[in-house]
């Protein structure tokens, strides 16, 4: 049995900058100055990484920040469940197919990895009428460091499909070289897909297991898969 983790933004979705115009908004209104988004790394981080840097840039203390985040977080999740709608959301190439093909293979099953809140992650998702397919995850709310949220996602797996998935049998999809390092630290399996903010060539110096430039490429990750499944 393999379990298939995905990121979301940039790997299964993009959003317009939805996600990135919420966040401004409600940390400019909160920080009460304009935040300067080019001052924030967004590509594959946890929102509360985020928060954090937004809040530096709004000019609170360090010492301020950490009783800040959750209040800053639930105000974008406020924000974010205002303004999305589904014609903000696009599935990226290839990836209605995949999910598809996915679901009806009782031997993969679907979780998540993202950086997203577990709220937000569903609202995303929910646009773009693809939450059905992930029945768990790890998010950021688990955890702010994102290496550490393929055991939340995979534990959550484990108690709902009932079966134990090792890291040797979990693969993780997504498009940031975040997404190859926590599939890493985990001792996952790691597709690189450059669908978002990571150039081909950033992922490639990061040594995925699979590099593809869309999930159009099915023969490739289907190949893959197999692989994975006969290993």
């Amino acid at each position: 049995m393999i379990l298939v983790l995905f990121d979301i933004d940039g790997t299964l979705i993009t959003s317009g900058g939805t996600g990135r115009k919420a966040i401004a908004k409600a940390l400019s209104e909160f920080c009460g100055v304009e935040i300067d988004m080019s001052k924030v790394p967004l590509g594959g981080r946890t929102d509360p990484a985020i928060v954090r840097d937004c809040l530096r840039v709004g000019g609170f203390k360090e010492h301020e920040i950490p009783a800040l985040i959750p209040v800053c977080l639930e105000i974008y999740a406020e924000e974010l469940e205002r303004v999305i709608r589904p014609e903000h959301v696009t599935l990226l190439p290839g990836v209605q197919s995949l999910l598809d093909t996915l679901a009806t293979r009782p031997e993969f099953s679907l979780g998540l990895i993202t950086g997203n809140m577990q709220n937000t992650a569903y609202m995303k998702l929910g646009a773009g009428q693809i939450a059905s397919y992930f029945p768990c995850g790890g998010f950021g709310s688990d955890h702010e460091d994102r290496n550490l949220l393929p055991s939340f996602a995979r534990d959550r797996a484990n108690a709902h499909y009932k079966r134990s998935f090792s890291p040797s049998k979990t693969i993780v999809i997504g498009d940031t070289e975040h997404d190859i390092s926590c599939s890493r630290h985990f001792g996952a399996w790691a597709i690189g897909v450059s669908t978002g903010m990571s150039s081909h060539e950033n992922l490639a110096a990061c040594q995925p297991d699979l590099l593809v430039t869309s999930l159009n490429e099915s023969e490739m990750v289907w190949s893959f898969f197999e692989s994975i499944l006969e290993s």
